[in-house]
């Protein structure tokens, strides 16, 4: 499913001006990448060695107030609570070692995607990330993939980049989050350039309403095809 930006009249018109300068807004999770939810990182946690640590560690998460301020000030620099989590665990070396090791191996790439991005780039056109995804997952992800990240324009995210307070956050379905996503990467005055991909219908009904084009992601082949349709052309898979 995909929505055509409402600064153009028909599908038609999009094409006229997609087929060449289009350029794209990728989601991470479930679409670049697959994550297997929440579940392993659980049955991790119930399988590390320092099982008494782990034990102190979370009580001290759920119950101190100086830790809760801790997290809260990790997540306010744009990181996701589970890496809030990992954070408060650097005090125990073994341990912290241990949940990043099960944390880094939830996450897998999408072959058909990274072959959908090479045609991508072979056309010229410009791929840049849009995800909610914290900055410590990120970067662990392109140390482990580089050829995936280095088909990217630019490989950081576009969202909260230059946020220094937690006031100045923006998460996706909001607004906000792709108007500051478009102003990083200086397409400010291009939203109808721009298509949005993300597995989360709300987002792409967001990204649509904040004046981009915007693709609910299924699967390599939906995408391909519905890109078929939004550019009037076929990218080679």
């Amino acid at each position: 499913m995909f929505f055509v930006s409402t600064s153009f009249s028909s599908t038609d018109e999009a094409q006229r001006a997609l087929h060449h300068d289009a350029f794209f807004l990728f989601d991470i999770h479930q679409v670049l990448f697959h994550r297997k939810g929440i579940s392993p990182f659980i049955r991790g946690l119930s399988k590390v060695s320092s099982k008494p640590k782990m034990i102190q560690l979370t009580l001290q998460t759920l119950f101190d107030r100086t830790t809760w301020a801790k997290l809260k000030k990790i997540y306010s620099t744009g990181n996701m609570i589970t890496e809030a989590y990992l954070n408060t665990a650097t005090g125990h070396p073994a341990l912290h070692s241990e949940l990043l090791e099960f944390s880094n191996n939830i996450y897998t790439p999408d072959t058909d995607m990274y072959k959908l991005l090479q045609s991508m780039a072979q056309e010229n056109h410009k791929l840049y990330l849009l995800s909610n995804i914290g900055n410590q997952t990120l970067t662990r992800l392109k140390r482990q993939y580089p050829d995936y990240f280095n088909l990217l324009n630019d490989a950081d995210n576009t969202i909260n980049r230059e946020a220094k307070t937690s006031c100045d956050l923006v998460w996706k379905p909001q607004l906000n989050a792709f108007e500051q996503s478009l102003k990083t990467i200086q397409h400010q005055t291009q939203p109808h350039l721009a298509i949005f991909i993300d597995d989360k219908l709300k987002n792409v009904q967001a990204a649509h309403k904040a004046g981009l084009n915007s693709i609910h992601f299924l699967n390599a082949q939906q995408l391909k095809s519905d890109l078929a349709i939004l550019m009037g052309k076929e990218l080679a898979y």
